[in-house]
């Protein structure tokens, strides 16, 4: 019979999706950051990012996209398609690329968003606090879940690639050796993927991502004017 901590997990890994989408709907119901008021004059200065909290914090955000789409997109480019399907699934046990340097980089690149898309919304302030540790618990916890499985399915495989190999901080290049790939999928034996097939391949996340953001644009605009 399946333990509380199985079924708790099979359960969290399933309905993953919806736990995210209350989350979203929770920051698009908290107050935004405005726009400064010379951001619609033209008369918008640069120079004064350091000053508005709203600019400061579109600013992360831009930084926090950008390098978790060009994780996400390395990453796919050795893993298979995306999916959002209700259970754990693995052909094989990938090491190449970004997962010779850590067991995680999705969940990484899907930390980034999210907390890109709160600081989008909120600005550079204390209502981020909340947000950013609800997000990072629930994607540790999302790893976590992810380890176990593939520990069940590759066994000493698994556990050889875990012990060289950070879930979430990538390890230096200077350790990396030869022997990283005796175990999981050789990058000799593997062809990934160019960068635009990966980068198409992710197609719904973009498109999630674009929608969210004019999603939040809309709410800070609404605000503004009302």
């Amino acid at each position: 019979m399946p333990s509380e901590d199985c079924r708790f997990s099979a359960f969290l890994y399933r309905y993953r999706g919806y736990i995210l989408g209350a989350i979203a709907v929770a920051l698009v119901c908290a107050p935004p950051s405005l726009f400064p008021n010379d951001f619609f004059s033209g008369a918008f200065d640069v120079c004064e990012l350091g000053m508005d909290n709203c600019s400061l914090g579109i600013l992360v955000a831009v930084v926090l996209y950008g390098a978790s789409a060009l994780l996400r997109v390395r990453s796919r480019q050795f893993i298979g398609e995306h999916t959002r399907g209700s259970v754990h699934a693995a052909e094989v046990l990938v090491t190449c690329g970004p997962y010779s340097r850590m067991r995680h980089p999705l969940y990484v690149s899907n930390t980034g968003f999210a907390l890109g898309v709160a600081f989008f919304h909120l600005g550079v302030s204390l209502w981020i606090v909340p947000f950013m540790l609800v997000v990072v618990a629930f994607e540790i916890e999302l790893s976590r879940i992810e380890d176990l499985f593939l520990e069940r399915k590759f066994g000493d495989m698994w556990r050889a690639w875990a012990s060289k190999t950070p879930a979430f901080l990538p390890r230096p290049c200077a350790l990396r050796s030869s022997r990283d790939l005796s175990c999981g999928v050789s990058c000799k034996a593997l062809v990934p993927r160019t960068f635009w097939q990966a980068f198409f391949a992710d197609s719904s996340t973009w498109l999630w991502l674009l929608f969210c953001n004019l999603l939040l644009v809309l709410r800070k605009l609404m605000v503004f004017y009302v």
